[in-house]
């Protein structure tokens, strides 16, 4: 296993790409806006297949979990619950728990994590969906 924590500003740039590989495999646009306001969210926008990420957005999540986030909401989503979603590290609910989970999923099979601080620390997931971290890290250790 490679020893990701260790190594994190190498291999950040390949985990992007891997994500931006399995939206294009599943034909999902990924348009990355740097003409936006600071307060303006990540958007999935579901029957249209396309994310918009703010370059711009001040937030405290890292831009590969938000990507990983608006992602899930498209290939693992209720398509008929919302057309558009809007990132919020606080959406607890439906959708958005769903989203995050499956975030989390998705980046821990991409490269698993050393421990779950580590991934928690190193995406800046929030503290609330740390059982979720567990519970997945549990998961994938066990198939491994």
């Amino acid at each position: 296993m490679t020893e990701f924590y260790n190594y994190s500003e190498q291999l950040y740039p390949e985990i992007v790409q891997n994500v931006e590989s399995i939206a294009r495999k599943d034909n999902v646009i990924v348009i990355l806006a740097d003409n936006l306001l600071s307060h303006v969210p990540d958007t999935a926008l579901v029957k249209s297949r396309a994310i918009i990420m703010n370059a711009n957005f001040d937030i405290g999540v890292d831009y590969c979990y938000r990507l990983s986030h608006e992602l899930s909401h498209i290939l693992y989503g209720d398509h008929e619950a919302q057309a558009v979603y809007q990132f919020s590290e606080f959406g607890k609910r439906g959708e958005e728990l769903l989203a995050h989970r499956n975030a989390i999923r998705m980046l821990m099979a991409i490269e698993m994590p050393t421990t779950v601080n580590d991934f928690m620390e190193f995406y800046h997931v929030p503290s609330w969906l740390e059982q979720y971290a567990v519970d997945v890290y549990q998961d994938l250790k066990f198939y491994e």
